[in-house]
């Protein structure tokens, strides 16, 4: 049940570690809810997750279409109602979309019973967080695809780790006059891990709301997306332990395209514009 540490054969990826002001807003301390194929931690002062965590199987996945989208969201049963932010408080009647930090297609591989329960529980509330339109059908929503696909290209196991970024000045929005306000969160994050040439591999990547709030919102171009892990560890206050040190981000100088040596051993080739795995 919910995230596998060990999905990805030979190595043991353990879910990321709280700081102290994560664990303050957290839910039950820090308590980590299991879903069929997803976890997550509750930041249940702003009723969105802290971060999610699943697994991909791409030498398992399941044909596109296979499993048709019902958009039943709904309370995610582990936690209380009022923790968690609903239409009525959050999305009713305004121009937030509901976006999915676990993405549906992302739940399809294996048994196709199985696929169907964890396609589902991708509604809980839990996992579900504001973003702007252009965002959500732009540049988020092309890392997603780029996620499964990598996976699915190369038949690999890959584990994700994806939330929300929290910030004092974040918009506050009021839904309705008789329920409480929430705070739209000021951008979100992904890491993929994947097991590259039987070398661990993690990649970061980072999108801010207010780049899409522009009516030509900056063009999507994943490798300016992609971010050190590091940086990710200070802005979201999460420790992702040794993961920094399989990013090969923390070994590129500034300008992109030059072939460069890894000091801890090893060789990158890098082409300019690529996303760096």
């Amino acid at each position: 049940m919910g995230y596998d540490p060990e999905f990805i054969l030979g190595f043991d990826v353990p879910l990321p570690v709280l700081g102290p002001k994560a664990i303050k807003a957290s839910f039950a301390n820090g308590r980590v809810l299991d879903h069929s194929r997803f976890s997550l931690v509750l930041n249940q002062e702003r009723g969105f997750a802290i971060y999610t965590a699943h697994n991909i199987d791409g030498a398992r996945l399941l044909p596109r279409g296979s499993i048709k989208r019902r958009d039943n969201f709904r309370v995610d049963p582990q936690i209380n109602p009022g923790f968690q932010v609903d239409d009525r408080r959050g999305y009713k009647n305004n121009p937030w979309d509901r976006g999915h930090l676990v993405r549906r297609a992302a739940m399809h591989w294996g048994d196709l019973d199985e696929a169907k329960l964890a396609d589902s529980e991708t509604f809980f509330w839990t996992n579900i967080a504001p973003q702007h339109n252009r965002l959500h059908h732009g540049a988020w929503g092309k890392i997603e695809n780029w996620m499964v696909e990598l996976a699915d290209s190369q038949k690999k196991q890959v584990n994700i780790f994806t939330g929300p970024i929290f910030t004092s000045d974040d918009v506050l929005h009021q839904n309705e006059a008789d329920e409480a306000p929430i705070r739209i969160p000021a951008g979100f994050w992904k890491v993929l891990v994947i097991n590259s040439e039987l070398k661990l591999k993690a990649a970061g990547f980072l999108v801010w709301q207010f780049d899409y709030e522009k009516e030509k919102p900056v063009a999507f171009d994943p490798h300016l997306e992609q971010v050190r892990i590091t940086t990710l560890e200070n802005i979201i206050g999460l420790s992702f332990g040794t993961l920094h040190n399989v990013d090969p981000m923390l070994f590129v100088p500034i300008e992109k395209g030059l072939e460069i040596e890894e000091t801890r051993g090893g060789r990158f080739v890098l082409d300019k514009g690529d996303i760096i795995l």
